[in-house]
């Protein structure tokens, strides 16, 4: 078949795709569903907030920052023991990444194709999807159809200081998410400002509500995700040219004054964060590969035991600031040790901060995708806060190649 080149509008930005015409299989569990033309809509303008979000994503990452030619440049390590500095590298050098920028590059060139595998997620049943508040709802259309249950519910149901934190972080939803500025890295704003439909249709998920295990109770109360692309998200694609998609592709909202405990997966992982901060040191963030020489490793059966010790103020010179501008792009490799710290720097308040990042994985259909939170040393439970000074051990499992 020859080769052909297409021109997508994306937004306002015209992205050129050179593809082959691609034969997109479905996941098995996007079942065609029959909508009124009034239904048929809100379900376009679901999907072409989708196209936009995605379609900018792949720019942002396409576009030379740094000291990359042909490549958004990402930090791969936020400290290196050789350099006492940051590690980074041009995102697109992963070739996982260079698979996910291929498969979403076909997306765009053939929409219509594409749009097959589309769900709203309106009766999904694999597991419950949320919308935030009230206030996050009438922000579309859309969202009013879909008809999602509330967060604001789900935490008044759980009460204590998960439901209280809970219902803090999404009674103020849109003020949270709308303290972003995409006006460095985005030719368009792909935030809850620039994209409401999509930011109050996608389903939320309240990942660690009932987790005990996860740090903080108001860590726990104070951190969702979304997924718009990937296999659970609204855009479910098995395969494109008989290749596995591994794209997953939606956002992250974490509330002030919380810990993201160190964690590790298998899949890659991306960050690149959409909020403002008040201050340069507002929000905080670390990645280091598991076997650095700053922890220390022990060889299991099934993996390595790796222990981390950030009390007495180590932990400082792990963790680099980051906003929406110079310290805004960061990639994890497979068991990468990471956190996200919202808690330091300038006064706080719940109208002034949060940390809202757009979220990635490039490998969401092999090895273990579950996301594993690290333990306090000194036993479950101990220790209930689990900042990053807290002697931490992490049961790193191995991945098959």
């Amino acid at each position: 078949m020859s080769k052909r080149i297409l021109s997508c509008l994306i937004g306002s930005a015209f992205v050129s795709v050179h593809a082959f015409a691609a034969d997109f299989k479905c996941q098995d569990d996007v079942v065609p569903v029959n909508h009124t033309p009034e239904e048929q809509k809100l379900v376009d303008q679901f999907w072409n907030e989708s196209l936009t979000y995605l379609g900018q994503f792949l720019k942002t990452i396409e576009t030379p920052t740094g000291q990359c030619k042909d490549s958004a440049q990402a930090t791969v390590q936020t400290y290196s023991s050789q350099t006492g500095k940051a590690q980074t590298r041009c995102v697109l050098k992963y070739r996982d990444v260079e698979l996910m920028a291929k498969h979403v590059r076909a997306v765009l060139a053939e929409p219509e194709k594409a749009k097959a595998c589309f769900d709203t997620q309106k009766n999904y049943k694999e597991f419950p999807l949320y919308t935030p508040s009230e206030q996050t709802r009438n922000l579309s259309a859309t969202a009013k159809w879909l008809n999602r249950p509330l967060l604001t519910d789900f935490y008044k149901k759980i009460g204590g200081e998960v439901g209280k934190a809970g219902l803090e972080f999404n009674e103020n939803f849109v003020a949270v998410t709308s303290r972003t500025d995409t006006s460095v890295h985005w030719a368009k704003d792909v935030s809850i400002n620039g994209l409401p439909t999509l930011w109050s249709s996608v389903g939320w998920i309240p990942f660690y509500a009932e987790n005990k295990a996860a740090g903080s109770e108001r860590f726990r109360g104070g951190y969702l995700y979304a997924e718009v692309m990937g296999p659970w998200g609204n855009l479910r694609i098995k395969e494109i040219d008989g290749e596995t998609v591994g794209a997953e592709i939606g956002m992250t909202a974490q509330l002030f004054n919380t810990t993201y405990p160190f964690h590790y997966h298998h899949p890659q992982e991306m960050y690149a964060t959409l909020t403002k901060p008040q201050c340069i040191d507002q929000n905080k963030y670390m990645v280091m590969h598991w076997d650095s020489d700053q922890f220390r490793q022990k060889r299991g059966d099934k993996g390595w035991t790796v222990e981390i010790d950030g009390s007495n103020g180590r932990w400082k010179k792990w963790f680099a600031n980051t906003d929406s501008n110079k310290e805004w792009l960061t990639y994890f490799e497979r068991n990468a040790i990471h956190a996200f710290h919202a808690r330091e720097g300038c006064n706080q308040t719940i109208e002034n901060s949060g940390l809202v990042a757009v979220w990635a994985r490039s490998s969401a259909m092999d090895n273990e995708q579950s996301t594993r939170p690290c333990q306090p040393a000194a036993g479950a439970g101990a220790v209930k806060d689990m900042g990053p000074g807290t002697k931490t051990v992490c049961n790193v499992r191995d991945w098959k190649p």
